[in-house]
């Protein structure tokens, strides 16, 4: 609906802005689907659209000249264009106001660069946030698999002892009993320990 931010092009030709595209990826260790057209993507590393990225910077860039040539982008003292973003009070400015004593000391660049720039940043803690998400999602099917191993081993424990006490004395129930008792207790501790 905007202009893409980082685009990927998957299998079937489609383009995403890759936020977009991980967010509507709910379930990672399922396959992707295209939102468009439904295939299914195998790709699992997905490179940015080089080129997509360009034309899209370039119609950004377009659209920001646009916007600075409003009204709303005039500087009131000075009747200048705001071309300068200010680093420490994160606002606009002309070109006088940013030589100004207000903002003389501070970190000045153009609007340009600091869209960049700052879409850059919050693309990389976006892919560092989805890396992340996929780590803890292989650890926690991890943790699943070895606990319902671990619930497994204690029902075919449970059995054993079952079958080996069956063949005793019924004088021994009592203490196959307390086996039991001490045996679900400690299940029930690992399994919570694990949790």
């Amino acid at each position: 609906m905007n202009y893409f931010i980082d685009p990927i092009t998957i299998d079937c030709g489609h383009s995403f802005c890759r936020p977009c595209f991980y967010i509507n990826w709910q379930d990672i260790t399922a396959l992707a689907q295209c939102s468009k057209c439904k295939k299914t993507t195998w790709q699992r590393n997905l490179r940015t659209n080089i080129r997509l990225k360009k034309m899209a910077s370039i119609a950004r860039k377009a659209s920001l000249r646009q916007f600075l040539s409003s009204e709303d982008q005039i500087c009131g003292n000075h009747r200048e264009t705001k071309k300068m973003f200010c680093e420490v009070d994160k606002s606009l400015l002309c070109l006088l106001c940013s030589n100004s004593q207000e903002h003389r000391d501070h970190k000045h660049c153009p609007i340009e660069w600091a869209a960049e720039e700052h879409r850059e940043k919050l693309l990389k803690k976006m892919q560092s946030l989805w890396e992340k998400a996929c780590e803890n999602h292989r650890n926690l099917n991890m943790e699943t698999t070895r606990t319902r191993c671990w619930k497994d081993y204690v029902s075919l424990r449970i059995e054993a002892i079952r079958a080996e006490y069956q063949k005793m004395p019924a004088f021994l129930h009592e203490e196959e009993q307390h086996h039991l008792e001490r045996l679900q207790k400690e299940g029930r501790g690992h399994f919570s320990a694990t949790q």
